[in-house]
């Protein structure tokens, strides 16, 4: 794989067997974040990644999806993956490159964080995104994975839908625990989850207003009814050598001394052991 371009902007030439397989939607997406309700929706995400995220120091941080406004303030070096349809020529000051979710342009173990803001409803093989995220995340790095939530208003909303469906309610929401039972498959350990946006999908941005006291009210009465989800997984860093060790012949048969799950003291004689 190649990159294409200056500093700022670089293009990846995707195969195309890989580019005809994989269905990214039309750019109705990328113009939805930028109506009332997907202004409000990104602002309540921002504000729940933020909190989510553990502290610490992250020295590169990618952000892969339509969503335009950024998530990664807690990084050094950060890097926005649009896809190839969606690249925007006109943000200077973001250091953009052309790829899918599906194939990041990236070494193993090189991201110290990664947010995938509502990749995942939009991908034909969300299972091969989240491999491929765990494939470039570095030991101890930190997954983030925004989210529609099936099961809540926006699900009932998107079920009522006559077909052929709109944006975004084309695309296949996932639940809350879907997502933390794939990165648990994956050897990924969740630290964080959250549930928000309890308004109902509305257009207009005055009524969107008007409803705002249904965020506190709905995070404490009707979890389970929320719009959307954020989950914040870690990537530790012998979870998977020290689960998948075999264990060798020699091993089996060859129990260990007493006196080593005892206290130092008793193996160097300083401490009386009292049998029955």
């Amino acid at each position: 794989m190649t990159l294409l371009g200056n500093r700022r902007h670089l293009r990846v030439n995707v195969p195309r067997r890989l580019r005809d397989r994989i269905s990214v939607p039309n750019s109705d997406i990328s113009r939805w974040f930028g109506t009332p309700l997907g202004v409000e929706l990104v602002r309540e995400t921002r504000g729940s990644v933020s909190r989510l995220v553990p502290p610490g120091y992250y020295r590169t941080g990618v952000q892969v999806g339509h969503c335009r406004d950024s998530f990664l303030q807690k990084v050094e070096h950060a890097y926005h993956g649009v896809p190839p349809q969606d690249s925007c020529q006109e943000e200077k000051e973001k250091q953009q490159l052309q790829c899918l979710a599906e194939q990041l342009p990236f070494g193993a173990r090189s991201i110290d964080l990664l947010v995938l803001p509502f990749v995942l409803e939009f991908s034909a093989d969300p299972h091969a995104v989240l491999r491929e995220a765990n494939g470039v995340l570095s030991p101890e790095g930190c997954l983030v994975v925004c989210g529609f939530n099936r099961w809540g208003l926006w699900g009932l909303r998107r079920a009522i839908s006559f077909r052929p469906r709109r944006t975004p309610w084309a695309g296949n929401f996932l639940s809350l625990n879907q997502i933390q039972d794939w990165t648990r498959l994956l050897g990924l350990e969740v630290v964080a989850a959250a549930s928000m946006f309890y308004r109902p999908p509305i257009g207009s941005a005055r009524l969107l207003n008007r409803v705002s006291f249904l965020e506190a009210a709905g995070d404490r009465w009707w979890s389970l009814l929320s719009g959307a989800y954020v989950v914040v997984v870690k990537k530790r860093a012998f979870a998977q050598s020290t689960r998948l060790e075999p264990v060798r012949a020699s091993r089996q048969h060859c129990p260990k001394p007493f006196a080593s799950a005892l206290p130092r003291q008793v193996a160097t004689r300083k401490l009386r052991v009292v049998g029955r």
